[in-house]
């Protein structure tokens, strides 16, 4: 098994014009949802079957428009952003994942470097 890891996010765009995100909460703060990446499988592959197994989402209502790279300390991972539409919206499956407002996306981001250029 790889010891690779990737990230992801899914914005939620609501009927109303706003937007929460897909999070993982951790204790009093939030952290993106991450796996990692199977030997069989690449990294988007890998993110997406977290999303249909863990999250029961129906990956075809998703649509991919970031992909960059997230550093910590600690780690260097690519970070997929997923857009989906309020309509395709489902519950999430239990308190392991939240929809979150965009502050709260801010506070998780400043944890990270993120950088501008994809890594594919």
């Amino acid at each position: 098994m790889s010891n690779k890891k990737v990230a992801g996010t899914i914005m939620l765009n609501l009927n109303d014009g706003s937007k929460k995100f897909l999070v993982h909460p951790v204790g009093e703060s939030m952290a993106f949802v991450t796996t990692k990446v199977s030997e069989e499988m690449t990294g988007l592959a890998s993110m997406l079957q977290v999303f249909k197994e863990e999250i029961q989402l129906d990956v075809t209502s998703i649509n991919l428009v970031e992909l960059t790279n997230a550093h910590t300390d600690a780690e260097n991972m690519p970070l997929f952003v997923f857009e989906m539409n309020e309509d395709h919206m489902i519950p999430t499956v239990d308190d392991r994942y939240v929809w979150e407002r965009p502050s709260e996306l801010k506070n998780l981001l400043a944890s990270y470097d993120i950088q501008g250029v994809p890594m594919f």
